[in-house]
């Protein structure tokens, strides 16, 4: 690794930091340059558009480029002199001018701060060894919900081929129910989890192949394992969005013909919650309202499609007509996906209150 990739790891660059500081906006992106040592040398820095620095030394006494710094094996003690002299320029820079970053790629810093806005929680790297690791925890009792680790994609990706073996991503690991391990794994992006139990975790890749709302849901729900069940009010109810796919089962024949069904348990449901059955492709639309009855009742069932081990009962409140609430509605309503079990939006909510006949 070189000097500038060493001291701007895990940085992202602050645009309006850099014209004060002394870079000049050009074609290729933010130019500074520095002479030092007595003006013997200059560095000349770019910062690209996408926020990657690029570095060299020119001598000035021949106008060339002084390329000894970067190469590891030169340690004679001027070299040393002249690499200490660049190196402190670039620190002064890193520390002014970019912000520190909690991880290395881009997916994984944007789903740390959305933790951190939302439940006011930082991830902290517990392993010597392994230092760039990072675990999120409950507080109350210091239960992990997340890890992100940086590692080769084969190592989770086996079908990966070629050169993307010895990539190196970052991946999150999380807490599944084990009712969904079947449904999840099917999702492309998705993986068993790595150096865990993998009927309970499951691995994420995290280079924009799946959608952030996505993983922040699973990620909700994997807090909540360490959260742990709790005392929730007579009154207090939760919103889901479940998805059933037509492909396995006859989903609206068997919601039309009882007032009460018996449905596999995928999340922490808790009874008098409300779901919302969404029938998946090609239909794509939310077609009936329940209530959750009863949660965690033993129901051994396993075939092709599906493996249940508990099960929960939902009363049929509503049935929701045909077109009236499609995957283009729910968008406009903040569900930008549905791919599993997942909390409604608080105006999709709404939509259906004032809509739905009782």
């Amino acid at each position: 690794m070189d000097i500038e990739a060493k001291i701007f790891e895990r940085k992202s660059v602050i645009e309006s930091e850099l014209i004060s500081y002394g870079f000049m906006k050009t074609e290729q992106g933010f130019l500074y340059t520095k002479d030092f040592l007595n003006g013997t040398f200059k560095a000349q820095i770019l910062i690209s558009s996408d926020g990657k620095v690029r570095g060299k030394v020119i001598d000035n006494a021949t106008d060339e480029e002084y390329i000894l710094i970067h190469v590891e094996n030169q340690t004679g003690a001027y070299v040393a002199k002249v690499r200490t002299a660049y190196t402190s320029i670039l620190k002064d820079i890193a520390s002014k001018c970019f912000r520190a970053n909690p991880f290395l790629k881009p997916q994984s810093n944007r789903l740390t701060y959305s933790i951190e806005i939302k439940y006011q929680e930082k991830p902290d790297y517990p392993f010597a060894k392994l230092p760039t690791y990072g675990v999120f925890r409950y507080p109350a009792n210091r239960k992990w919900y997340a890890l992100i680790m940086n590692l080769k994609r084969s190592l989770v990706d086996k079908e990966c081929t070629g050169r993307q073996k010895d990539e190196i991503v970052e991946v999150v690991n999380l807490k599944i129910d084990e009712n969904s391990e079947q449904e999840l794994l099917k999702i492309k992006g998705v993986f068993p989890g790595y150096h865990m139990n993998r009927a309970h975790w499951i691995s994420i890749i995290l280079d924009e192949s799946l959608e952030d709302d996505f993983i922040l849901e699973l990620i909700d729900k994997s807090r909540e394992f360490a959260v742990g069940k709790r005392v929730r009010l007579s009154n207090e109810k939760q919103h889901w969005i479940i998805p059933a796919n037509p492909e396995f089962f006859n989903v609206i024949e068997y919601f039309s013909s009882s007032d009460e069904v018996i449905w596999k348990q995928s999340a922490r449901l808790s009874p008098g919650d409300i779901a919302y059955i969404y029938v998946t492709s090609p239909l794509s639309e939310i077609r009936f309202i329940c209530e959750v009855l009863q949660t965690d009742i033993p129901y051994e069932y396993h075939d092709q499609n599906l493996k249940m081990k508990t099960a929960v009962k939902l009363k049929v409140l509503n049935a929701v007509p045909h077109g009236f609430c499609q995957i283009k509605k729910m968008r406009e309503l903040g569900v930008k996906a549905v791919r599993g079990q997942r909390t409604a939006s608080t105006d999709l909510i709404t939509y259906l209150k004032k809509n739905s006949s009782d």
